[in-house]
């Protein structure tokens, strides 16, 4: 690749020249902004996209131009996924797991950000639950489709080095930064992908 991207670049100026056409892709949080987009661009190269989210009917909604600009055998299928229960991220995991159809990608890009205080289904906290813990599930337990050669791209923000606070969860708590500005203060890391599901995460 010759060219340089940087923060102004389109996704179609990354993908110009690109196509997909029978690749398959997954692509969490597909209902608004940067999911949304993502599934757009890599529709309209070719690629079979698996575009998953909470609220399919709001995801349906949103991703009508991912579907009207789907090109050359490219498309979109939407599954269900709410990274803030562990049982709807091993629902869905299991289900794209039966199906047995391998991905060529997968992006984890499904989050939330400045949240109020709360906790998941499961008692994490909201965002560090959603962000983290339920997409290290949901790729820990599709590994089996991952093609040799398959990426996995996780998206992160900047907003760990506005924090300077441990994952202790009595001092995060209590951080003032978490009260006003709903920041979770770990900063973003690559996780190793496990090549065997491990039934119990």
């Amino acid at each position: 690749m010759t060219k340089t991207f940087g923060a102004t670049s389109t996704t179609d100026e990354v993908l110009e020249g690109v196509g997909l056409s029978g690749k398959r892709v997954l692509v969490t949080g597909v209902s608004a902004g940067l999911g949304v987009e993502t599934a757009r661009v890599l529709a309209a190269h070719g690629a079979e996209v698996i575009g998953a989210a909470r609220d399919l009917a709001k995801a349906k909604v949103a991703t009508e131009r991912v579907r009207a600009e789907a090109a050359k055998g490219g498309g979109l299928e939407l599954a269900e996924l709410d990274l803030a229960s562990l049982k709807s991220v091993r629902a869905c995991a299991d289900a794209l797991v039966a199906a047995g159809r391998p991905f060529d990608l997968v992006i984890a890009n499904a989050g939330v950000m400045a949240c109020p205080k709360g906790e998941t289904t499961d008692g994490f906290e909201t965002q560090f639950g959603t962000n983290h813990l339920g997409h290290f599930v949901l790729v820990n337990r599709i590994a089996s489709l991952m093609k040799p050669g398959s990426r996995l791209v996780n998206l992160s923000s900047a907003g760990h080095r506005y924090a300077d606070v441990g994952p202790r969860r009595s001092e995060f708590r209590a951080h003032p930064l978490y009260r006003v500005r709903g920041l979770w203060p770990v900063e973003d890391r690559q996780y190793p992908v496990r090549r065997r599901v491990r039934p119990a995460a």
